[in-house]
């Protein structure tokens, strides 16, 4: 215990530095959507956004990801960071639709090496016996900062410029913190080889699973922002919306994981995909209206079921990703687990990009309403799948089973004692 204490002394501007990204992060999301619908811009427009972030996020991590070896892990930290510092300003001053999906795009390459420089940072740090439960502090870190991102929201919702130029302070305060850290950074190390092929073909209810929940997650928390404001929904109760979301994945995460241990992982899977199909089936025929009816409802005991209804999104949606990581891992060889975890991200990624690039065309063809009953059937298409997986396919032996993860969905690593 004394050495884990040790290890979290020497990480902590670390850990604060990354903690300020993941609130800026996560802020972002909501607060571009918000700004698109304040500037007028149309629904497949807000839909791009977060497609070219998802893009950016793609090749950041897996093509420029060399650079953090080349140069370091605090100047390629304050490079970054930079990048993302002058992004957050240029939403402040220019309105260019094109310019700024650009300005995402760079927005996700560079938040991307952010990321992996801390993954990358503490899991070289550390002894093998500590790093499991400091991945696992960070998680809940990240967790804990995804929800206080919407305090960005409510304290600057008149003008979402100064919501710009605060996330720029916390960019710049992740960069002194780094760079006046009285720490060493580790030495790179070679990252592990992508296997799509073989994920679908060993691991399938995981791998289309990280597709599905990577379009789902990405266009509620990205869009659906965007949809709300375009009706008329006041600014601190979307923020009070996706906090709401973050909320219900910290207090569902650890107990669904450890469930998940003691019996065929793909039937908490299943539970939990059927119960994001149900909320967002709910939501979508529900969300209609406009400001005033929402604003009449808040108070009620209707919108207290409503909020009950996004915790319960956001305990079943965004704990899937590490449920389905934890499955893969048991459908994984030993020596290729580091490759599923970084498989699994991709395929994530790649979802995160198809999701906003389907609700753009669909809005155009189909309205912009069209956007929900896509999630639905997205992610009831998935539920099917595995409910057709687990009465076809054997689950894995318990020897093979591996050991439950909080991973978050910006992450490279995989603790190694999740497989022996």
């Amino acid at each position: 215990m004394a050495r884990f204490s040790e290890q979290i002394n020497t990480l902590k501007y670390l850990f604060i530095a990354v903690a300020a990204i993941q609130l800026v992060t996560a802020a972002s999301g909501t607060i571009v959507a918000l700004y698109f619908a304040e500037t007028g811009a149309s629904q497949e427009i807000a839909s791009l956004a977060p497609a070219a972030y998802s893009l950016g996020f793609l090749i950041g991590c897996f093509f420029i990801a060399n650079w953090i070896s080349n140069i370091g892990h605090i100047r390629a930290f304050s490079a970054a960071a930079a990048i993302c510092t002058a992004s957050a300003l240029l939403f402040s001053v220019i309105d260019h639709e094109q310019t700024l999906l650009f300005v995402r795009l760079m927005t996700g390459i560079a938040t991307a090496g952010l990321f992996a420089i801390g993954d990358a940072w503490i899991s070289e740090s550390v002894d093998k016996s500590s790093r499991g439960r400091l991945l696992a502090v960070f998680a809940i870190v990240l967790g804990i900062m995804s929800v206080l991102s919407q305090v960005i929201v409510i304290i600057t919702p008149d003008d979402l410029n100064q919501a710009f130029v605060l996330i720029s302070l916390l960019y710049c305060l992740a960069i002194v913190v780094i760079a006046a850290a009285p720490t060493t950074p580790p030495q790179g190390k070679e990252k592990a080889n992508v296997r799509v092929k073989a994920l679908f073909k060993d691991a399938p209810t995981a791998a289309f699973g990280a597709l599905a929940v990577g379009m789902v997650s990405t266009v509620f928390l990205n869009v659906v922002p965007y949809r709300a404001a375009i009706i008329g929904i006041d600014t601190v109760d979307v923020a009070v919306g996706i906090a709401t979301i973050y909320v219900g994945r910290i207090l569902f995460l650890y107990p669904l994981g450890q469930l998940s241990d003691r019996m065929d992982r793909r039937r908490i899977i299943l539970v939990a995909s059927a119960v994001a199909t149900g909320a967002l089936l709910t939501f979508a025929i529900f969300a209609t209206g406009d400001g005033v009816r929402h604003a009449n409802m808040v108070g009620t005991p209707f919108y207290a079921a409503v909020l009950a209804g996004l915790v319960l999104l956001g305990g079943s949606m965004l704990t899937l990703y590490s449920l389905l990581l934890a499955h893969a891992m048991d459908r994984t060889v030993p020596v290729y687990v580091a490759s599923s975890a970084v498989t699994m991200l991709f395929v994530f990624t790649i979802g995160g990009i198809i999701g906003p690039l389907l609700t753009s065309a669909a809005s155009a063809v189909f309205a912009d309403r069209a956007m929900g009953w896509m999630l639905v059937i997205v992610m009831a298409s998935f539920t099917l799948l595995t409910a057709v997986r687990i009465k076809r396919v054997e689950p894995a032996a318990k020897a093979e089973q591996t050991t439950f993860k909080a991973t978050e969905t910006t992450s490279l690593e995989s603790a190694p004692t999740q497989k022996r």
